[in-house]
């Protein structure tokens, strides 16, 4: 089962879920992928908007409407995850969270996600996507109290990212047993693997600027097919 979560009420960029992206709603792109992986039963669209439904629904997706405490920006995706697991649709043997903000996500990458967790799914839970960090944690310090650099007292002359690879989630993909992620909480740890993902493929939208950069990385994709 994938369960792409679709809350209205974005704050950050308004109506953030259906906003046209290369003439399709930003959720149109998660669901269609979804749906050409082949990998799921179900694709499952979990919002609180009618509207949003109905454009789920017209892209080929089931939809399920979350309870308005399921809807506030305080709710958090396990709490929506939880709710689906517990009252409303029966665990499968793997659950896939797929974000709609993700819409540079590729069906095969979809698949290519499952496949690893398939062929290691004695030994691990979960997967969760991860793409090369932007920098790497050595380079992040809080500023002092007065404004300075005193956190940074190191030289960075000679830095090569390359020799400091260090990766963060992305947030396009993540799977898991459904009875071990309700019990954890999450989708990480020593039980999780990695999926490495390229750096257009991991644009996640939550803002004007992700958007405008999810849109040029997405014409410069379909301007190549």
């Amino acid at each position: 089962m994938a369960v792409i979560p679709a809350r209205s009420g974005s704050k950050g960029l308004p109506g953030k879920n259906i906003k046209e992206l290369c003439g399709k709603p930003l959720l149109a792109w998660t669901i269609e992928a979804a749906l050409e992986s082949s990998c799921f039963d179900k694709v499952l669209v979990s919002t609180d908007s009618l509207e949003y439904g109905a454009i789920a629904k017209a892209w080929g997706a089931e939809v399920v409407y979350r309870d308005q405490r399921l809807a506030t920006s305080s709710a958090t995706t396990f709490m929506v995850l939880e709710d689906l697991l517990r009252n409303k649709v029966c665990p499968s043997k793997l659950l896939t969270l797929l974000q709609p903000t993700s819409p540079l996500r590729t069906s095969s990458q979809i698949a290519d996600a499952m496949r690893l967790i398939t062929l290691n799914f004695a030994q691990y839970d979960f997967v969760a996507s991860v793409s090369l960090a932007e920098h790497a944690s050595h380079l992040v310090h809080p500023l002092a109290a007065d404004g300075s650099l005193a956190f940074f007292d190191i030289d960075y002359s000679n830095y090569r990212r390359q020799d400091s690879a260090e990766y963060s989630p992305n947030g396009a993909i993540f799977i898991a047993k459904p009875d071990k992620y309700l019990a954890q909480g999450h989708f990480f740890g020593e039980k999780s693997l990695a999926y490495i993902m390229d750096k257009e493929s991991s644009v996640d939208v939550d803002d004007d600027i992700d958007f405008a950069l999810a849109e040029l990385c997405m014409t410069r994709r379909l301007i190549g097919r």
